[in-house]
């Protein structure tokens, strides 16, 4: 499997238009593809595309990428400058999905170490309950069999394991309101959540090591709302707290960490959540991989659907050819050697053990 025949694949994809809610056309072409070449099962989820190799009694490996892609800002279509593949969707998440459908194309399922099966889903950039994958997991039980699953998001052709956790929370202050020219008369809210305000926005970054791989925890207020006109003492202010916690944290011991850190007068409402992914180095399967190719191993910073393979109680890590710093840019792109090495390392790990 050379370059060449890969960015011409990715070229192919990043084509076919797919936005979020309008994968169908994509997952169509895939579906299409894999009937006419692939050996194994082709079945369908809405638009997401699962396709499953023969069973041979082997660990069941699954690779698994998001068909979707944020609006385009003027890269609609693919273009090929020196070894860059330029494109809405090249990075995230498309060289990924190229390099799973040319492993599935490439390799005899009956001569691989594993079984393997393959997801292409819908809907990860958009809101997190509608995320193709957590469908799939729940109509397809037999994928909670695999011993392992790799999520081709962008990782620079190195390895970032597990992801962080979120959470959003509601801080709510109240005051009492009072016309701006007898203050006396009221409680300004701003002015009651001001030294809370100073001391939670000094929250600092903290480095956490999982398994021997570093995490950042970090807090930060997102948004802050208060005052309902320029002469009136503010009754009301509401800060969103983002807190991205490490795997070593269970997602209800990130709410009590946060609770620690506002005052209990003060009204807290978690708004919504994700879990951390697991951190997986304890795995010999994966620190055969890392050790086989010399991979560096980094922590995942933002959260990945790593995090719904975990939670299914399929062990997972991220690993593919895209750049995480270009994910939605207009100038997103994906390095053509980058696709050639994450295929390679995948094919070698699937079809034969390290020497």
């Amino acid at each position: 499997m050379n370059a060449e025949f890969l960015s011409g694949l990715l070229r192919t994809l990043v084509d076919i238009p797919s936005v979020t809610g309008e994968e169908a056309a994509i997952a169509g072409f895939i579906a299409d593809r894999l009937a006419r070449r692939a050996t194994g099962e082709c079945l369908r989820s809405g638009n997401a595309v699962v396709w499953r190799g023969p069973r041979r009694g082997r660990a069941l490996v699954v690779l698994a990428g998001h068909l979707d892609t944020v609006p385009p800002k003027g890269n609609e279509r693919a273009r090929l400058e020196g070894d860059r593949l330029y494109g809405v969707g090249a990075t995230d998440m498309k060289g990924g999905d190229a390099v799973i459908l040319a492993l599935i194309e490439s390799l005899d399922p009956a001569r691989l170490r594993f079984d393997l099966a393959a997801v292409f889903y819908d809907a990860e950039e958009g809101p997190h309950q509608g995320n193709g994958l957590g469908r799939v997991l729940d109509e397809m039980g037999w994928l909670r069999e695999a011993a392992l699953a790799v999520l081709l998001e962008p990782t620079d052709a190195q390895i970032e394991m597990g992801c962080n956790g979120m959470m959003n929370v509601e801080v709510r202050v109240a005051g009492k309101a009072a016309h701006a020219a007898r203050p006396w008369t009221g409680v300004n809210a701003i002015g009651r959540a001001a030294p809370w305000l100073a001391e939670i926005t000094r929250f600092p970054v903290t480095a956490v090591s999982v398994q021997g791989v570093e995490y950042r925890e970090t807090l930060q207020v997102t948004t802050l709302q208060a005052g309902r006109t320029k002469n009136v003492v503010p009754d009301d202010l509401v800060a969103n707290l983002n807190y991205r916690f490490t795997p070593d944290r269970t997602v209800d011991e990130a709410e009590r960490r946060l609770r620690g850190l506002v005052p209990t007068e003060f009204e807290f409402r978690v708004v919504d959540f994700a879990p951390a992914g697991r951190v997986v180095m304890d795995l010999p399967q994966v620190r055969e991989f890392v050790a086989r190719f010399g991979l560096e191993v980094t922590g995942k910073q933002g959260w990945t659907d790593v995090a719904r393979f975990s939670a299914a109680g399929i062990p997972a890590f991220n690993f593919g050819p895209g750049v995480p710093d270009l994910c939605h840019a207009a100038d997103e792109y994906c390095p053509v050697p980058n696709l050639k090495r994450t295929y390679d390392c995948l094919a070698q790990h699937l079809a034969t053990e390290a020497a």
